[in-house]
């Protein structure tokens, strides 16, 4: 993602305290360097969720600590009323403008970071809600953006805790997107069913002209531990 249009692909990326972090290519594009990462802002501010510190109270008997607990010390507020923890990203042109926009997925819910500045310096505005007919998305959706019927309008499709991936088609135009009722997708799988957390790419990776679907997830075992896997689901 060239996220100011110098040609080199730079590095941005959600994470679970719920920031956004841009991270500049000052390199080459053959050669790419990370410059040290920045908080990305909204509407003049660092985009954050609302956070709390906590100190430790103690009491004492006659010199002797008898019992220490944690108690809040200060709350932080959000930087934006619909900011939250667990930040799942993607970067599209939302609205048809031309302009990257950002969206954002935390628990049931995908946010909207229109950019309002222009290619090589994007300012992104405070945050919209992605409205959808059901009104909840998935739990821990994550979102992507693709024309994914090829009717030249871009529809989202989110990953899940589900685990599963919905599609909600754009009904409405490129430029003023309304999404139908999700449609949760038939992929043949073996195994995958068992894992959470899916992250989407969408792609051709075969080189026939057909969108296929990469999904990233993470499964527990109690025996086993944890893990991840990449699922390759190649389009018809």
């Amino acid at each position: 993602m060239d996220w100011n249009n110098d040609g080199n692909k730079d590095l941005i990326a959600g994470d679970t305290k719920g920031n956004v972090t841009l991270f500049l290519n000052i390199g080459t594009e053959k050669e790419p360097k990370l410059a040290k990462g920045k908080l990305v802002e909204a509407d003049g501010k660092p985009i954050s969720p609302k956070s709390t510190t906590y100190k430790t109270v103690s009491k004492t008997y006659m010199g002797v600590v008898t019992y220490k607990r944690p108690v809040v010390d200060k709350t932080i507020p959000a930087s934006h009323k619909l900011a939250q923890r667990n930040s799942r990203i993607h970067v599209a042109d939302w609205d048809g403008d031309g302009l990257k926009d950002l969206l954002v997925g935390h628990g049931h819910t995908v946010i909207l970071y229109k950019n309002v500045g222009s290619q090589s310096a994007p300012r992104l505005e405070a945050p919209v809600l992605i409205e959808i007919t059901e009104g909840n998305f998935p739990c821990q959706v994550s979102p992507y953006v693709v024309d994914w019927d090829g009717d030249g309008r871009k529809d989202l499709m989110v990953g899940s805790d589900g685990p599963m991936v919905v599609l909600y088609l754009n009904i409405g135009t490129d430029k003023k997107p309304k999404l139908a009722k999700g449609e949760v997708l038939d992929l043949k799988r073996s195994g995958s069913d068992r894992n959470h957390a899916w992250r989407l790419e969408v792609t051709d990776w075969n080189n026939d002209g057909k969108k296929d679907l990469l999904v990233g997830n993470r499964w527990y075992d109690a025996k086993r531990g944890s893990g991840g896997h990449i699922w390759l689901f190649l389009g018809k």
